[in-house]
């Protein structure tokens, strides 16, 4: 018995040599690696924290040379002048001695937060404080000496040497007083793209070492913990600190640590299936013999049970087929029949009437209206489920009648209904089926509420081919949905002229740009004061060689499905910068106007839009002010991050911003503060007022009030009395535009009226009714033309004024 266990022993001996060689060397490597990736993230580290640190010094920068100036234009003899935004002047002995009405509590916060840092450790010299809490606002604050004249005068209010505010026994300050210039830390936070560093993977804190307590002041924190075993990184501020020896300091560290464990494990991993290479190998060497007649063992059982598999082999063979056929015509996600099955069934239909075997055929064309919002929320999955619970309802509300389904499309669901007696049981149908789908839906511990639309075709004769059939109810699915959710539309044989009307307009829109069939119209924007033209919104029309012209709503759409908006967008900024231009050289020049253009959410996500803009008014030397772009709250949702960077670009270039539509849809204030808005649009005022509404004129009156608040400029739209014109103009509104007021108006129209000055003589309610828009040739100027980037963009769908 001694002589098997040797060996057995002798034979494991090899292995086990070969994996403690292998699990060794393969431990080294992983010591190795972990300590270069660890050195290389720290350097990555330490290359970020100066990089974003560096970001917030010319911020710092800023406010110390603001507070410089100040302090220099104060002592250079105006005194008295009042100073901007978070600005304020304060005397030798911290008190607050001139600010903006806005910013006195706050001044009197840095102020006092002033002496309590020169109690401790008096400075004399320009110095920074902060970042310093003022209710829920963290600040920074710079000041910088007022310089003392030849005859040196105390500012207004500060006090005399040697009075009150100079104690006795200390030495008269060297400055007529202080210039303090502060700003809001998340501002600065903001405006470095500090967030951007959770981005690039990394944890960061933003601190300030307090010398006084030995201790560090966290101010903004991406992780709830402090961080530990971090790169910190100094960040230098133009002036001394107030409070010596403070420093404000950037931590980041990696999220995952510096050598993140999923690696750690991924190559312990790939070690530990080295190491089990290795030794089967080595054990699969030494035991070739052994292997070799467990493997003709093997075969002889092999042999054995290869007739018991081909018998089970043939059987699955049939059952794979069956299951080839069902999913050839079934959905893979649902199980319901799918567009290839519910073709034949309506091809098999069309025979059997053609023999007079059935009476009548119908095809219905059911669209589930909030699938993709549903699909969004909750998952394609959760779609699917809604998908198989409404067919499930259609199959019993249906159960009276011989009727086929099929998912049709990814929201759509195809219903054939055999042997009906008249067209109207199909209608009668398709009513039973919106019925049924209003009942709630769970789905995933959710109620849902799911509307659908349904476009309906019935025939008698055999001799219709199944694509023509469904054809129909298509075309009336599609006016089903042009006129709302949860309607039901029959096929018209006018509808198939309405689809081909639309073809033929998105075949004469590709080269209308071409044919200088796009022309712009100017909707006068009036003060309310004084009835003058102060500026106007540009209005989209298509003269059409056969149509006419056309409103935006009739082919704007087509636009955006054709993929069309980008360059009729382009076309109008640039014609707009041009039409301005040429006003500027025809008009006195103190005279100033602007002209509007909306712009479509696609037009944000335009990465080129904003050097567009630029380079048109840097090529035509246009002011920026007298270009405003107007945007709606539905433009704005959809991306929010997106929108947000673009109209920063846009604003620090010069362009001012509309919020359109205010007062209708979401009105959220969040936009207000978000985005960085100049004016606001109010939508149709006092639309229905008769003059004693006091709850329309309070709602309108308080968003006139909101606007003035916020330092935003009221614009109404669509003014079409004259009782709600003064009643605006009481209010405070500043300007309005309407019909009202004026039409819209030709280049030539508009440019007479700015020149003019003459005020706008109010239509009558008559005029108003019967009022027409003639669109004159506009005239091409000879203006050198400016190259339009190839980048797409995009254009709103434009309300009839």
């Amino acid at each position: 018995m001694k002589w098997p266990i040797r060996a057995a022993q002798v034979a494991w001996l090899p292995t086990v040599v070969v994996l403690a060689v292998v699990l060794i060397a393969g431990a080294r490597l992983i010591s190795l690696s972990m300590q270069h990736h660890s050195a290389s993230a720290r350097q990555s580290a330490v290359a970020a924290a100066a990089g974003f640190a560096g970001r917030m010094e010319p911020l710092l920068q800023r406010v110390a040379a603001l507070a410089e100036q100040t302090a220099t234009q104060a002592a250079s003899g105006s005194p008295t002048a009042p100073p901007a935004a978070n600005i304020f002047l304060m005397t030798a002995d911290d008190n607050v001695l001139r600010a903006l009405p806005a910013d006195k509590a706050t001044a009197s916060g840095v102020a006092s937060e002033w002496r309590a840092a020169e109690s401790s450790a008096p400075h004399a010299g320009p110095a920074m404080l902060g970042p310093l809490r003022l209710g829920s606002v963290w600040l920074l604050a710079a000041r910088a000496p007022v310089p003392a004249v030849t005859d040196p005068a105390p500012l207004p209010g500060a006090a005399p040497p040697g009075t009150a505010a100079t104690p006795p026994g200390t030495a008269a300050t060297p400055s007529a007083g202080w210039s303090v210039a502060y700003a809001d830390l998340e501002g600065l936070l903001i405006a470095s793209h500090l967030a951007h560093l959770r981005d690039m993977g990394y944890d960061f804190e933003l601190s300030q070492f307090e010398p006084r307590s030995g201790t560090a002041r966290i101010f903004v924190s991406s992780s709830a913990a402090p961080l530990s075993d971090a790169i910190v990184a100094a960040i230098r501020t133009p002036l001394p600190a107030a409070v010596p020896g403070s420093t404000l300091r950037l931590a980041i560290r990696p999220r995952a640590g510096w050598y993140p464990g999923n690696l750690l494990v991924s190559e312990i991993a790939l070690l530990a299936f080295l190491a089990w290479l290795f030794a089967f190998g080595t054990h699969d060497i030494l035991h070739a013999l052994q292997r070799s007649r467990a493997a003709l063992s093997a075969a002889r059982r092999r042999l054995h049970s290869t007739h018991q598999q081909l018998a089970a082999e043939m059987q699955q063979r049939v059952t794979l087929q069956e299951t080839f056929d069902h999913a050839r015509f079934h959905d893979a996600f649902t199980g319901l029949p799918n567009r290839r099955y519910f073709m034949d069934q309506v091809d098999r239909a069309l025979r059997e009437l053609r023999m007079k075997r059935r009476e009548r055929l119908a095809v219905i064309i059911v669209d589930i209206t909030r699938l993709k919002l549903i699909n969004d929320t909750l998952g394609h999955t959760a779609g699917d489920e809604l998908m198989v619970q409404a067919a499930r309802r259609f199959e019993r509300s249906t159960s009276a009648f011989a009727a086929v389904f099929a998912r049709w499309g990814d929201d759509q669901v195809a219903l054939l209904l055999l042997d009906l007696a008249s067209n109207e049981a199909a209608l009668e149908v398709a009513a039973l089926l919106q019925q049924d789908l209003r009942a709630p839906i769970e789905l995933r511990r959710h109620r849902l509420i799911v509307m659908a639309t349904m476009g309906v075709t019935c025939t008698e004769s055999g001799q219709r081919r199944a694509e023509e059939l469904v054809r129909e109810a298509d075309i009336a699915l599609s006016a089903a949905k042009r006129n709302g959710t949860d309607n039901v539309t029959v096929y018209a044989p006018s509808m198939a002229g309405q689809a081909a009307e639309l073809v033929s307009l998105e075949a004469d829109l590709h080269i209308a740009m071409e044919k200088r069939e796009l022309r712009l119209l100017f909707q006068p924007i009036v003060d309310l004061r004084t009835y003058t033209m102060v500026g106007a919104e540009a209005l989209l029309r298509w003269c059409h060689p056969v149509e006419g012209l056309l409103a935006p709503e009739r082919f704007l759409a087509i636009a955006e499905e054709a993929g069309l908006m980008a360059p009729i967008t382009r076309w109008i900024i640039l014609r707009v910068v041009r039409i301005a231009t040429q006003w500027r050289g025809r008009l006195p020049a103190p005279q100033k106007f602007f002209i509007s253009v909306n712009i479509a959410a696609t037009a944000l996500r335009d990465t080129g839009l904003c050097d567009f803009v630029a380079t048109l008014l840097r090529e035509s030397r246009l002011p920026p002010s007298t270009l405003k772009f107007e945007l709606t709250e539905a433009s704005l949702i959809s991306n929010v991050g997106a929108a947000r960077e673009t109209l920063d670009r846009l604003h620090n270039i010069g362009v001012q911003l509309m919020l359109d539509d205010f007062g209708t849809g979401y009105s959220s204030l969040s936009y207000l503060q978000l985005f960085p808005f100049d004016y606001v649009k109010i939508d149709r005022p006092f639309a229905n007022w008769t003059g004693s509404d006091q709850a329309n004129t309070g709602m309108m009156a308080a968003m006139v009030q909101m606007a003035e608040s916020l330092n935003l400029t009221a614009i109404a739209e669509i003014v079409e009395t004259e009782a709600a014109a003064r009643a605006l103009a009481e209010m405070g509104c500043d300007f309005g535009q309407g019909f009202y007021f004026s039409e819209p108006l030709d280049v030539e129209q508009a440019l007479q009226k700015l020149r003019t000055q003459q005020p706008f003589q109010p239509a009558r309610e008559d005029e108003l009714e019967s009022a027409t828009v003639t669109v004159s040739p506009l005239q091409e100027d000879d203006s050198p033309t400016l190259l339009i980037p190839a980048v797409p963009g995009g254009f709103p769908p434009e309300r009839e004024r």
